[in-house]
């Protein structure tokens, strides 16, 4: 019994010297990484097409197209979309203002702060389509209208070019 005692006894103060021993140093790091402003735009369609145009078109006076284009919006800034025609004319039998294709946004996407929901004409200076805060997948959809007359649209083909812009500032 006392052999054990002893032995236990020696165990326990090696233990001890061993911790008292025992050396540490600590040292700290740190993690870090730079996020540049990203930002994407995503349409899913480039080409609005009216088709051929019918008399109860010109007897109207426009023909309307409903969510011709999707808009979707990745960006981890406040951003800005904006739209501008690439010509003051449409190409065609005469030079149709760009003007007479008319746009307008549509979403209930809660990350769009603000956007045009009434027809606007398309000018050659960039309109603001929509603004809002950052977000992934953020979500538009543009109806589009083209206006027409019996007087001043000649039969033909027309075809105006236009481009959105999307900025973080």
């Amino acid at each position: 019994m006392k052999v054990r005692t002893l032995t236990v006894g020696m165990l326990a103060l090696g233990l001890l010297v061993g911790v008292a021993g025992m050396a540490q140093v600590t040292q700290g790091s740190t993690a870090q990484f730079t996020v540049p402003t990203l930002i994407r735009l995503s349409l899913t369609t480039s080409t609005v097409n009216f088709g051929a145009l019918t008399e109860d078109d010109y007897d109207l006076g426009f023909k309307d197209l409903y969510t011709a284009q999707g808009i979707q919006i990745w960006s981890n800034k406040s951003w800005t979309l904006t739209v501008a025609a690439d010509a003051a004319t449409w190409t065609g039998p005469w030079a149709k203002p760009s003007t007479d294709l008319q746009w307008r946004a549509v979403t209930s996407d809660g990350r769009v702060t603000s956007f045009e929901n009434t027809f606007t004409g398309l000018t050659s200076g960039a309109t603001q389509v929509a603004a809002g805060t950052r977000g992934g997948n953020i979500q538009l959809s543009m109806d589009f209208r083209v206006l027409v007359s019996w007087e001043n649209d000649p039969a033909g083909d027309y075809s105006v070019g236009f481009t959105y812009t999307l900025t973080a500032p």
